[in-house]
């Protein structure tokens, strides 16, 4: 089972996941919790970069969606194979809500497709 959590910063997003994951942790699920921006390699140049960096507005949709694909492959995939609950607090949609700003929909479609 896969569950993103999407939403406004300040929405309480985090906050519905760590609930789930703890009621999930006690019906005796195995939970595997991840975000986006990753903490994978591309995902921290993505923090990093949103922290004061120097990478134009138009690159970001590009990154999120390259992180998302190494985020599937190294987290979400191989958990989803185990069994596991994956929770993630954000995902595409998120992308859909900030990358079209700057790159429109249609593109933002198609880098995730």
């Amino acid at each position: 089972m896969f569950i993103a959590f999407e939403g406004l910063d300040g929405s309480g997003g985090t906050t519905q996941l760590g609930l789930l994951a703890t009621a999930l942790v006690a019906a005796g699920r195995r939970v595997v919790r991840s975000r986006e921006p990753s903490d994978g390699p591309v995902g921290t140049l993505i923090r990093q970069q949103l922290a004061g960096g120097q990478i134009g507005d138009a690159v970001f949709g590009h990154l999120f969606a390259a992180d998302r694909r190494d985020h599937l492959d190294r987290v979400v995939i191989p958990a989803l194979d185990r069994g596991d609950v994956v929770l993630t607090d954000r995902y595409f949609l998120s992308s859909l809500a900030y990358q079209s700003l700057t790159l429109g929909l249609d593109r933002v479609w198609a880098l995730n497709a």
